[in-house]
C-alpha cells in the first residue's frame, strides 16, 4: 500500500517537501524517527520553475512542470528550464483549461510510478500462494495414504484486492493532494490531479485535500508573493472560492490550511516555512505515526491503547450514513506539544519526569488549529493521535490521560464523533494532534471569503462596464 503525496502548485508543493524532510536522509540520523518513504511517495505539479528548483526533498523525477505548449513535462527531461517558463498569472480559469487539455498524461505518469512495480508483486504473491497449496496439497495425500480423511484441495485463488486488482494500481489507496487556493496554478489544476488519481485505481483511492486558504486581509502572503506582484485580497478570495467549489466535487474530504492564521505577525512573509513545517509536522503524525510508531498492547501495561489509521481520517473528514454517498467535510489541523522530562532528566536516569497536563494538551491542540475565526463548538467531528514515549503511555503518575482528551473534543463535537489513536514517540515528547471537522455553512472564514469574492465580482463587473 502506498500514500500518495501531491503537491499542485508553490503551496502545495511546499508543504508536499515539508512532509518528506522525516527520512533519514534528510535528518542525517539525528533522530531514530520513522522514515515517511516507506510508506509515502510525492509528487510536485508546477508552472513555475523557480519553485520546483526550491525543493529539497521532492527529486527531479517525481516533479512536473506544466506548460501550455509542452504539457506535463518531467523534471529530468531535457530542455526542463526552456519548457517550463512561467505560471498562469494568478489565474485558476487558464491553469485549469491548461490541465484539461493534457490530464490524460496524469494517467501515464501514474502508470509510470505505480502500476510496473505492482504488477511483478501481485505474481510473486500469487506464486508463493500456489507454492503454498501444493505443499498442502502433497501433504493431504500422505495423509490419505496413512488413511486419513480427505481434504478439500481447490486451485488456489487470490484475495479478493489481488482478485479484482491484478495490475497493482490499488496500491495507492490513499492521496493526499496538497494545493494552494489564492493563486492559479494550485487552484486550476487541483481538482483535475484528484479525479485522475481516482480514474487511475478505478475510484478506490481516497483523496484528501490539504488546501491553503490565502490571507484576504491585505498583508503579505505567499501566495501572492510568488511571481511578481500581489493579487488584490478580493481576486484571491474569488480565486479561493473558485477552487474549493470545483474541489469539493472530487475529494473525500478537505484540511483547510490559513494563512490568516499567521497575517498578524510583522514578519508574515517569512513565517511561511515555519508554517508549512507545522502542517507537515500534523500530517506526518496523524497519517504515518499509526503505521509507523503503532503500539503492540502487549507492551505497554494498565492502559487502552486504541488505534486509529487513514480509512478513520478519511472517515472523519465526511458525512453521510454508510451505505449513502458522503459529502466532503471541512476540517482544520492543530497540534500541541510538552516536553515530558526537564532539563536533569535528559543527564540522570531515573529523575527529571514531568508530569503531563493532558487538558491543557487538548485545549492547545484545538486552539492552534489551521482555521481563523474557527468556533470549537462549531465542529462536528474529530480525530486525534496522541504519541508519546512508551514510560508516558503506561499507568502511573507521569502518563498522557487518554480519556482526558477524548472527553474534551466529546463536548465540543456535534455529532459526538472522536476517534482517539494512540502511537509511540522515540523521543521525549508528548504531543496531541488534532482534526476538527466542520460543515462548510458553519466556517464564518469561508463565509467572509464567499463575501469578499461576491464584492470583487460586482466591482469587475462596474468597471467592464
Amino acid at each position: 500500500m502506498t500514500y500518495l503525496f501531491v503537491g499542485a502548485g508553490q503551496a502545495g508543493g511546499a508543504i508536499v517537501d515539508s512532509v518528506f524532510d522525516y527520512t533519514d536522509d534528510s535528518l542525517l540520523g539525528l533522530f531514530d524517527s520513522a522514515d515517511i518513504s516507506t510508506v509515502g511517495r510525492p509528487l510536485v505539479f508546477n508552472s513555475t520553475m523557480r519553485d520546483l528548483q526550491n525543493l529539497s526533498n521532492v527529486p527531479p523525477e517525481d516533479q512536473y512542470g506544466i506548460a501550455e505548449q509542452h504539457g506535463l513535462v518531467q523534471g529530468t527531461e531535457a530542455g526542463f528550464e526552456e519548457m517550463v517558463t512561467g505560471g498562469f498569472g494568478r489565474n485558476p480559469v487558464d491553469a485549469d483549461e491548461v490541465m484539461a487539455e493534457h490530464a490524460p498524461q496524469i494517467q501515464t505518469i501514474l502508470g509510470e510510478k505505480f502500476e510496473a512495480g505492482s504488477a511483478g508483486s501481485f505474481e510473486d504473491a500469487f506464486d508463493d500462494q500456489a507454492e503454498d497449496a501444493f505443499d498442502e496439497s502433497l501433504e493431504d495425500e500422505e495423509a490419505l495414504e496413512d488413511g486419513g480423511t480427505e481434504t478439500e484441495g481447490a486451485p488456489p485463488e487470490p484475495d479478493s484486492a489481488q482478485e479484482t486488482d491484478p495490475t497493482g494500481t490499488g496500491t495507492v489507496q490513499f492521496a493526499f493532494l496538497c494545493l494552494g487556493l489564492g493563486g492559479g496554478t494550485g487552484c486550476g489544476i487541483g481538482p483535475h490531479l484528484a479525479r485522475e488519481i481516482k480514474a487511475f485505481t478505478d475510484g478506490r483511492a481516497k483523496v484528501v485535500a490539504i488546501a491553503v486558504l490565502p490571507n484576504t486581509r491585505g498583508s503579505a502572503d505567499e501566495d501572492g508573493a510568488a511571481d511578481g506582484d500581489s493579487p488584490s485580497p478580493g481576486r484571491q478570495a474569488w480565486n479561493a472560492r473558485y477552487g474549493l467549489d470545483r474541489l469539493e466535487e472530487e475529494v473525500d474530504g478537505i484540511v483547510l490550511v490559513d494563512n490568516q492564521r499567521i497575517s498578524y505577525l510583522d514578519s508574515a512573509g517569512g513565517e511561511f516555512g515555519e508554517y508549512n513545517d507545522y502542517v507537515a509536522a500534523s500530517v506526518y503524525d496523524m497519517v504515518a505515526g499509526p503505521v509507523l510508531s503503532g503500539v503492540d498492547p502487549s507492551a505497554v501495561d494498565g492502559i487502552d491503547t486504541p488505534d486509529i489509521d487513514v480509512r478513520d481520517i478519511v472517515t472523519s473528514l465526511s458525512f453521510g450514513v454508510a451505505g449513502e454517498e458522503s459529502t466532503p467535510g471541512y476540517a482544520a489541523i492543530g497540534r500541541s506539544v510538552t516536553m515530558t522530562k526537564s532539563l536533569p532528566g535528559y543527564l540522570l536516569p531515573f529523575v527529571g519526569k514531568r508530569d503531563i497536563d493532558s487538558a491543557a494538551l487538548s485545549r492547545l491542540s484545538a486552539a492552534k488549529q489551521t482555521l481563523a475565526k474557527a468556533d470549537v463548538e462549531d465542529a462536528q467531528k474529530a480525530i486525534s493521535l496522541i504519541r508519546a514515549p512508551k514510560s508516558n503511555l503506561e499507568a502511573g503518575g507521569n502518563s498522557v490521560e487518554i480519556g482526558t482528551v477524548k472527553e474534551y473534543l466529546e463536548r465540543s463535537c456535534g455529532l459526538n464523533e472522536v476517534n482517539i489513536g494512540v502511537a509511540m514517540s522515540d523521543r521525549n515528547l508528548a504531543s496531541v494532534t488534532t482534526l476538527l471537522t466542520y460543515r462548510r455553512e458553519d466556517i464564518d472564514r469561508l463565509a467572509d471569503i464567499e463575501a469578499a469574492a461576491e464584492a470583487y465580482e460586482d466591482e469587475t463587473e462596474e468597471l467592464l462596464a
